[in-house]
Formats: C-alpha cells, structure tokens, sequence
C-alpha cells in the first residue's frame, strides 16, 4: 500500500502527519537556507502554526508569502496550512502597485518576507502603497510584514501549543494570481483535497519512488513549484532539492552533489544548463524522471542533450492543478517528443468546437477540462462567466486534439491562431518545422499587422551558432518550410534574434506578447 492510501483526510496537516510518522528519519528539504527530515518540517510547521494562531489569525484568513524558494518558504506556507489559513504565494518580482493588487484582492491580513529581497528593497516598495508597516502584535485588518531574514531558525518564538484546527480536503489551501494576458492576474483559488489527489497521479505518471530526489529552480510562488512540485513530492515521500533560481554551473554542482534524481525544468532551464561553461564536467546522470518543455525540440534538448531519459511531457494549467495530461516515463521518444499523453486519472478532457459541441478525434477544437479543476476564479463573476460550461467543464481557452489512442496535441492559444489569405493557421506547427532545421535553436512564429488589413506570418529566430548571412539563411528556411507544408504556411518574414534577447514572462517563458509589441515597435 502507497502511502497516499493510508490518509484518512486527503489534506496538508495530514499528510505531514503521516510523513513524519512512517518516515521521520528521511531528507524532506534541501534548500540553501537548511535541509530537514519529515520530523523537523512537521515539528517547524508546527511551531510556525502556533505563531500564526499566537497573532490570532484564524482559520479561513490568509497569509501573503514572499520569499524566496527554500525551507523559509516551505515553513511558512505549510505553517498556514497547519493553523487552517490560506497561503498566498507571492511573486518575488512583483513592485509596489502588484503588491497591492494581491494584498487587496486576496485580502491578506499579514505578509511573512525577507528585506531586501534578491537585492530589492521589499519593505520601500511595500510602504510606497502604505502597506510595509512591521508587525507588532494582535489586531484586526491588515497586520503588516513579519520579516523572516535568512540564517533565523523561526521568525519568534512561542511557547502555544500548535492550533487544534480541522482542515477538510474541501478547505481552500492556497490562491495562486497566475500570469496570463489580461490586465491584472487572475486570482486561482486551490483546495487541499485536489492539489494532493492530482499531485499524487502526476507522481505515479513520472514512476517516483520513495527517496526520490526532486530539483527544481522555478518559483514557487508558480503552480508549477508550489501546486505540482510540492505535492507531488509529499504524496511519494520525495525530497525536494531547492534552489533561489537556475544558475549554470551552481545548478549542475548541486544536481551532482545532491544526486538529484528527478528533473522540474522547463526549455529556458534545461538551455541554460546545456549551455553553461561547466556542462559535460558535472556528473548530472542520476537525472531519471520529471517533467518538462513543451515543443519537440525543448524536449529532445532534455532527454537526448541533458540525458533525462524518462522525462514525461506534460499540458497544464493553474486552474486544473499543475497538470492535465501527461506522457508515461517509460512511454516511446516519439509519443514523448510530439504529444502530451493521455489525462491524468483526476481529471476528464474533451475537445469542443467553437459552439461548445464535442468534436471526432483528429479534429482540432478547444480543449476542455473537468474533475480537479476550480469551480470558479476569486471574486471574479465576470470571468467565471466566460470559463465554465454546463457539467463543471473548464474552457481552457488552448486548441489541440486527441488521436486515436486519446492523446493531446497541442496546437496553442486560440488568441494566437493566425488567419493568413483568409486560412487559420497554428503558429505551433510552422514553429515544429522551423526548429527541424539544423541551423535553428529556437523559432517562434506570430501574425503581425500587413499593409493590406490582414496579417503577415513572421517568424523569429534564434540561430544554432553564427550567421554569416542572414538573407541566405532565410531563403533556406523559406525552402524547407515549402518542403514540408502548404505554400501559405511559409513565414512572410524572418526576423534574427540571440536568445538573450528574448522578452520573457513572469515565468520565464518567451512572451509573444512582448515580442510582438518589439516587432510593432
């Protein structure tokens, strides 16, 4: 019997619970601000519990977390949990007038962060708005910042026994505020019982086992770090191995003195590790399993170039709890580089045309989900509105399709999808074909305005070594896009770009947004 199987509550305080009972003795963190067994964290997630309860917060309130990845984080979200509060991740790149936004909207009665903050003075950006005041004691409203700097055990210490609560797999655990378009992120509220469910499939698809070895260097104030990474390491007994961010050759060091077994990084991760000056002298081959990019080539880069040759490919959102589908470990390279697996057992998916009909497999619509998904956004009516289909589905606002073996195929943003001489047209797939090209390391294809009302196709570049020519490079490609596809999928324009220029998201992804506004401008 799984561990998973022996909880009677599908919920965080739980699972602890259980963690430190049945492997108190086992690595649970490592980070660079400590490392600690199941027992330690239980015992400081406890403590950290009765300093919340001490400063009367109760359950149902919640509590801003802004710091950076390491077990401060892990203590002071887990600590909310255990008192039955909502742990409120917070982007570590965000300024002033986003903090407000998130202290405002997630109604935050206290924030627990570090000041300065990767070098940033927190506390200045958090009085500019009037909300950088220190915390002093019990009250009501909001009750400031309680700073926990680096090398301090616990930010106090009390002598409270830790909070008698009843957590329910029901009770919301976290509000994630992802990074999409719209004006202002969106609020993602998550509960207990599906963030342990879906974390404990996404697992079982990546073939982990107890005293696994997971590294990731992403954000945790993400979904991928905090609503896939963390509970997907509690629910197999895992230990997670921390960093602030990915750092070339430190990463490498750490991956080979930690013999990290279980791989968390997306295509700007796995390119920055592949092009460090050290890569080759670092011994990283207990790699085995994780997740990964999303393209063919992001994820031949990690499985044939950094040697992660059980790595799944994955299709995921916030909103439906880290990933949807998923490849198998010991699935073949092919069905890894250019699908995204079946669903996951906690969820259902279909694809729907645009009038909300289901349509035959082959054909491509919206991708549709239900089962561990939200039921609606935080204080967000109007966006509800717009999200949700009759019987729980989720509008994921992504195209794809399903084969005949139920794998998806992603095929992108429906906001992407460019219409050229009158033709809808994927911008993934011409990308699919322009990274096959030998001289191509990355491409990235967008429709721009055309002097005749229409849109251009234009594909961005990033060359596979230098350029000598530029004219001569694009008329090759023009020649092997035409190959391999229809005359009107051939890009219109090719613009060269090195990879360090390329805007990013919060996420560290390439932003179409940005790079079209670049382009524009």
């Amino acid at each position: 019997m799984e561990l998973f199987d022996e909880l009677t509550e599908h919920t965080f305080p739980a699972l602890l619970d259980l963690l430190a009972e049945r492997h108190g003795a086992d690595e649970a963190v490592v980070g660079p601000d400590g490392r600690v067994t199941f027992a330690e964290l239980r015992e400081r997630t406890d403590r950290m519990a009765a300093w919340y309860t001490s400063a009367g917060l109760v359950p149902g309130e919640r509590v801003g977390v802004l710091l950076p990845n390491g077990l401060r984080w892990l203590v002071a979200a887990l600590g909310a949990l255990r008192a039955g509060l909502v742990a409120v991740p917070i982007n570590t790149w965000y300024r002033s007038t986003e903090y407000a936004h998130v202290i405002e909207a997630a109604e935050l009665r206290l924030i627990v962060t570090a000041d300065p903050l990767f070098g940033r003075p927190v506390l200045e950006d958090l009085a500019a708005v009037g909300r950088g005041q220190a915390y002093t004691g019990p009250g009501d409203g909001y009750l400031g910042v309680l700073e926990w700097p680096a090398g301090m055990d616990l930010p106090a210490a009390v002598a409270d026994p830790v909070p008698d609560v009843r957590v329910g797999p029901d009770d919301l655990a976290l509000i994630l505020f992802t990074s999409g378009s719209t004006a202002r992120p969106k609020a993602v509220p998550l509960r207990h019982g599906p963030l342990l469910r879906n974390g404990r499939e996404i697992g079982r698809r990546q073939h982990l086992r107890p005293r696994d070895r997971l590294w990731i260097a992403a954000p945790f104030f993400f979904g991928y770090g905090c609503a896939n990474a963390l509970p997907v390491a509690l629910t197999h007994v895992v230990t997670l191995c921390l960093q602030e961010r990915v750092d070339g050759d430190a990463s490498l060091e750490f991956i080979e003195r930690e013999r990290c077994t279980v791989y968390y990084g997306l295509a700007t991760t796995t390119r920055a590790l592949l092009s460090a000056p050290g890569f080759g002298r670092y011994d990283i081959s207990s790699l085995r399993t994780g997740t990964t990019g999303f393209t063919a080539e992001d994820k031949r880069l990690a499985i044939e170039e950094l040697g992660v040759t059980e790595v799944c490919s994955v299709y995921g959102l916030t909103e439906a709890y880290g990933h949807s589908t998923m490849t198998d470990a010991h699935d073949p390279l092919e069905v890894k580089l250019h699908t995204q697996g079946t669903v996951v057992p906690t969820q259902e998916i279909r694809i729907v045309d645009d009038h909300g009909e289901v349509v035959p497999a082959g054909v491509t619509g919206e991708i549709e989900l239900r089962g561990c998904v939200i039921d609606a956004y935080l204080d967000a009516p109007e966006i509800d509105a717009v999200s949700f289909r009759p019987g729980g589905w989720f509008r994921t606002m992504d195209l794809g399709w399903l084969d005949e073996h139920d794998r998806l195929h992603f095929v992108g943003r429906h906001k992407e999808i460019m219409k050229i001489k009158g033709i809808n047209i994927a911008p993934a797939e011409v990308e699919d074909i322009l990274v096959q090209h030998a001289k191509v390391d990355q491409a990235f294809v967008l429709g721009l305005p055309a002097p005749d009302g229409g849109e251009m196709m234009t594909a961005v570049i990033v060359p596979r070594g230098p350029v000598p020519d530029e004219d001569a490079l694009a008329a090759d490609l023009t020649s092997h896009v035409r190959a391999r596809a229809a005359s009107y999928k051939v890009p219109a324009r090719f613009v060269f770009m090195d990879g360090t220029d390329l805007p990013l998201t919060d996420t560290g992804k390439v932003s179409k947004r940005k790079l079209r506004e670049l382009l524009d401008a």
